[in-house]
């Protein structure tokens, strides 16, 4: 029961990740030490009534305290990032940066010319996306069609392969295409009760894109890190040390507030090392 306990609130976190632009699900799952388990549950769990049992049992606590997190969180997240979003994604920043110095430990092997060529890759996949134009936010899901639901799916499925892949942030991509605000909306909406036939219409596509997306992505690096570990690793590292520069990115689209900056900083290094003595342990 305990494991469980543990595992449901690992998801809390992961879920907030998913609210915060720039801050990668992946990254905090690495950090927390759930990623391989993840990617060879969500890869194996469909594989007979065996491995159903056995990983659904894991994915569950982790999937109810992400839909918990989204739900709960939304608004205050939302309020967070309307009000002091220097503050906000600076404590988040923390969270990763506390967690870097275990990620480099996990990877056994000295890096090599061609280590640090894939984790260049890696950084480099994540820099071309933040230099990318930010997609129109004229996204509206009023009067949406059979076409609108079958985009909402894609959506989705582009969405869940950010989840996987460490580094890259879900609700950046989301906001690279247009859909970051609209989506949240529809989040705050259907926890307040408000038009909700409607929204589950709306989400339906979207979470079902993004669970047949999970599935394919996770076999993939499911793959890799079985046949290529080391490879693998190094190119999650170059994901997870370019986040840190997305995450800074947005936080300098922000207006400049000094005190702002100020609490933020503090809170992100006090966080930062709260984390960092966790992972030591």
């Amino acid at each position: 029961m305990r494991d469980k306990l543990v595992l449901f609130f690992k998801g809390i976190i992961l879920g907030i990740a998913f609210i915060i632009p720039g801050v990668s699900g992946g990254t905090l799952a690495v950090l927390l030490g759930i990623y391989e388990e993840l990617i060879e549950a969500a890869s194996s769990f469909y594989k007979g009534l065996d491995n159903f049992k056995k990983y659904f049992m894991y994915l569950f606590p982790i999937g109810l305290g992400v839909l918990v997190s989204v739900g709960l969180c939304a608004k205050v997240i939302k309020f967070g990032l309307e009000k002091a979003p220097i503050i906000t994604m600076l404590v988040f920043l923390g969270l990763i940066i506390g967690g870097v110095p275990k990620l480099f430990k996990s990877v056994y092997k000295r890096p090599g010319l061609k280590e640090l060529s894939f984790m260049l890759i890696g950084i480099v996949i994540v820099l071309f996306m933040l230099i990318a134009d930010k997609g129109s936010s004229n996204v509206s899901f009023a009067n949406i069609n059979l076409f609108g639901y079958l985009l909402l799916f894609l959506v989705g499925i582009v969405a869940s392969a950010t989840m996987v892949v460490p580094g890259i942030s879900g609700s950046f991509t989301l906001m690279l295409i247009g859909y970051y605000e609209p989506i949240l909306s529809v989040v705050n909406d259907l926890t307040s009760m408000s038009n909700v036939k409607d929204n589950l219409l709306i989400m339906l596509p979207f979470i079902l894109g993004i669970v047949i997306g999970i599935v394919i992505i996770a076999k993939l690096i499911g793959y890799c890190l079985k046949k290529y570990p080391t490879s693998t690793y190094y190119v999650i590292l170059g994901f997870v040390l370019s986040s840190i520069i997305s995450v800074f990115y947005e936080v300098f689209q922000n207006s400049f507030n000094l005190t702002h900056w100020i609490i933020g900083v503090i809170l992100m290094l006090v966080d930062a090392l709260f984390v960092y003595k966790i992972f030591e342990k």
